[in-house]
């Protein structure tokens, strides 16, 4: 969810109202749907600092998911902690949720309907997560279905260089299969949308964030959903359930990442002309700086940042 009581600089619109928004649509969809649990798979707040989350949307969280007609079962996402220390989990609003009772904190539980027994397994975040701790999640006995709900970079063929981006384990859904493993896999962490896909047989369902707050390309046309699980004695059935959102442009400052972009691009141009003007005369950076053809505002920016520069020396 990445609760927040603050808009990201990249949103024109607001940021707040639309998560609202989005959790009371997963409580009537919950009503409609006559679900036994709500699974929330980490990341429910957005800023790790305990202190920058207000009391008000602890207890706004509190209010509106006491009214969801079952209980909400969590798991800490990164973003639910301080310095990936799940021990913190006491002095964050995440916490404090968990002693309310607001939210159930989910490690392992076990949901029963007459000859069906789901068993749920939750696996917080870890920057450490092993591929051999996620293959002995099995089923035991009675368990007619399993669940792992998991916080942790996961993806049907992952791309060679999103590990060394995000500098922790990211995994392939076909190791994830083991004999007498789990029937359906939920993911979180991961914001964009990989969908609901079937492997040997399991189901992996990794949606993306339900907040759109990047101003990325993807955000620009994902809408955000959750998935209904239904357990049946011969099988289940995941079924996307998209949310009502506003249109990408009305939330977004586009003009403002133009502005910042084509920033960017000057800058990058300003240092380009300046390495090949000194490449080519001298190393007197003053007059080399004088002596481009940009606005004499930047010039004389770039003159005091080369003044820190040399005292910070």
């Amino acid at each position: 969810m990445h609760v927040s009581d603050r808009s990201p600089v990249s949103w024109k619109g607001d940021y707040p109202a639309e998560i609202w928004s989005s959790l009371e649509q997963i409580g009537d969809l919950a009503r409609k749907h006559g679900v036994t649990a709500v699974l929330d798979g980490g990341d429910y707040f957005h800023v790790k600092a305990p202190s920058k989350n207000s009391h008000a949307i602890v207890a706004k969280s509190a209010a509106i998911h006491a009214a969801y007609p079952c209980p909400t079962w969590c798991i800490e996402g990164n973003h639910d902690v301080k310095h990936n220390n799940l021990d913190t989990i006491s002095e964050q609003p995440l916490g404090v949720l968990f002693e309310s009772g607001a939210f159930r904190h989910l490690r392992e539980e076990v949901f029963s309907d007459g000859d069906i027994q789901v068993r749920v397994v939750g696996m917080p975040y870890d920057p450490n997560r092993s591929l051999a701790d996620i293959q002995a999640v099995r089923k035991q006995s009675g368990d007619t279905h399993l669940v792992m709900l998991v916080h942790a970079l996961a993806s049907e063929n992952p791309p060679a260089h999103v590990e060394d981006f995000f500098g922790e384990p990211v995994f392939r859904y076909a190791d994830f299969v083991v004999d007498g493993g789990p029937d359906v896999v939920c993911l979180g962490h991961w914001h964009r949308d990989q969908g609901i896909v079937e492997v040997q047989g399991r189901m992996f369902v990794n949606q993306g964030a339900v907040s759109r707050g990047a101003l990325v390309r993807e955000n620009l046309e994902r809408i955000p959903k959750v998935a209904l699980l239904e357990f049946l004695t011969d099988g289940v059935e995941v079924t996307p359930l998209p949310l009502k959102v506003a249109p990408a442009l009305e939330v977004f400052d586009l003009e403002r990442k133009e502005r910042l972009e084509q920033e960017r691009r000057n800058i990058d141009h300003f240092v380009e002309m300046m390495t090949s003007a000194l490449a080519e005369t001298s190393n007197d950076i003053e007059g080399t700086i004088r002596s481009l053809a940009f606005a004499q505002e930047d010039k004389s920016c770039a003159l005091d940042y080369l003044e820190r520069a040399r005292e910070s020396r």
